[in-house]
């Protein structure tokens, strides 16, 4: 099943990227959906079929970006906590607790102010700079799983501490690298939704790289305006649960 999965989400990639690129006339603003525009006009008359095509994509860039650095970090920072073993494990398993403990959202919203520009209703926060940071801040769970797999895997709790590092990493790469495709999509989908309650929570988003959560966030103003929400919401929701799929096929 999961090759249907994955064509599904790579046809929904596919199409999104044609319609980014290939402009649908535009029409006045907030045009209900009707046989020239099947799913309506945004709030400055664009085809809302092109934005919710960018909107896709977009966020799959989002999900990509924050899940390889949270990903990277993830198997790294565990890594090195579960074949080292000992007193190192012990404490670089309490360093990621810790940040565990942090409330995330709050953290990054600090964060975001430092760079993001306030309009009054929003926060414009660079795209990529943002990915980063949701990144950066979502690694510690997935690391502690992978330090309590490589530690207790194969009996390696017992030999860890009389072997070297660099000799139980080459002798376990494999399922380093089995891990780090485990978790890959999970971080994604993670960086999606997060990103998704900053923007709910505080109008985060970069107007140059609209998202899907960037529409809906824009369209809790227009709530009479139902094909500025539900379409997009609905696109979320068949991209969420196809990652969900692939992910739970991949274990």
């Amino acid at each position: 099943m999961i090759k249907v999965y994955v064509s599904l989400l790579f046809l929904i990639f596919v199409i999104s990227g044609f319609f980014t690129f290939y402009e649908l006339p535009q029409g006045r603003q907030l045009h209900c959906p009707c046989p020239s525009y099947p799913l309506g006009t945004y709030i400055n008359g664009e085809n809302m079929i092109n934005m919710n095509a960018e909107a896709i994509i977009n966020t799959l860039i989002f999900g990509i970006a924050a899940g390889i650095v949270e990903t990277s970090i993830a198997v790294i920072y565990g890594s090195i906590a579960g074949l080292m073993g000992g007193k190192t494990r012990t404490v670089m398993v309490r360093i990621s607790d810790s940040i565990n403990i942090i409330p995330r959202i709050l953290l990054l919203l600090s964060l975001v102010l430092i760079y993001g520009v306030p309009t009054g209703t929003s926060l414009k926060a660079n795209f990529f700079i943002t990915a980063v940071l949701v990144g950066l801040t979502g690694w510690a769970n997935y690391a502690r799983q992978v330090s309590e797999y490589l530690f207790t895997s194969s009996g390696l709790s017992e030999i860890v501490s009389k072997t070297p590092f660099s000799l139980l990493f080459f002798s376990n790469k494999e399922e380093i690298y089995n891990l780090s495709k485990k978790f890959i999509i999970p971080a994604m989908i993670d960086g999606i939704s997060t990103y998704t309650a900053m923007g709910v929570i505080a109008g985060v988003g970069d107007p140059r790289f609209p998202t899907l959560t960037t529409l809906l966030t824009v369209a809790s103003r227009y709530l009479p305006y139902w094909w500025l929400y539900l379409p997009p919401a609905l696109f979320r929701a068949i991209v969420i649960v196809l990652l969900y799929l692939i992910s739970d096929n991949l274990k």
